[in-house]
């Protein structure tokens, strides 16, 4: 039988390798009377009557193609969302995005890094996560948030700097959010911290009242 064919027993002609599978063995030699081989993991074939030389292609990046003796491969399947296959060694599996990247697409060859903002603390994300309010991830590629200092706060979440509390408020925890001073207090908007302290508001002098909360100043009586 030419390459690419075979004799099936009683057949009174060689038939083409049906897709997935080649006619040629792996020592060179023509296929005379065994049937066609299945491609190797980690290669297809869409074409009949293929040899091995020709007809069993290496999945492309962004595809892989599993070890089945059951299954002829016609065609490599797309890596999952959270993973990818780099097109290099092994192209049985893909591998999952490290900490710190994902992947929101299927069939690619390379994850993402986690934009300034979010994080990625487990393998294998198809989105990474956003930081909480209080929290910031400054650089990308970030595997967890930091913590806002006292006296600082990121006002959403997602955010990528902390900033200082604004007039009126305060905050003096670690990772906290900015509260607004009490009734009584106030917070001027001074950018020299021996002046106004952002870990704390200071109370009204005497001759002087403030009836609401998250105020700059104080009312004279």
């Amino acid at each position: 039988c030419p390459d690419g064919t075979y004799s099936s027993p009683g057949a009174a002609s060689c038939v083409p390798c049906p897709p997935g599978t080649y006619g040629r063995n792996a020592t060179g030699q023509p296929n005379l009377t065994a049937a066609c081989q299945n491609c190797a993991a980690g290669f297809y074939s869409s074409a009949r009557a293929s040899t091995f030389q020709n007809g069993c292609t290496p999945c492309s990046p962004g595809r892989f193609s599993k070890a089945l003796a059951a299954d002829a491969a016609t065609a490599c399947a797309k890596c999952d969302k959270g993973r990818f296959q780099a097109g290099e060694g092994n192209k049985t599996f893909c591998d999952a995005c490290p900490k710190g990247y994902y992947q929101d697409a299927e069939g690619q060859a390379s994850c993402l890094p986690c934009l300034p903002g979010w994080f990625g603390n487990v393998t294998g994300m198809p989105a990474c996560h956003e930081c909480d309010v209080g929290k910031v991830s400054e650089d990308q590629n970030a595997t967890m948030c930091s913590d806002c200092d006292a006296g600082q706060s990121s006002d959403t979440q997602g955010s990528a700097k902390c900033t200082s509390c604004g007039a009126g408020q305060y905050s003096n925890v670690t990772g906290e959010d900015c509260k607004n001073c009490d009734k009584g207090r106030y917070r001027v908007n001074d950018r020299n911290e021996n002046k106004n302290d952002p870990k704390r508001c200071d109370a009204c002098p005497k001759g002087y009242y403030q009836d609401a909360e998250g105020q700059a100043s104080c009312l004279p009586c």
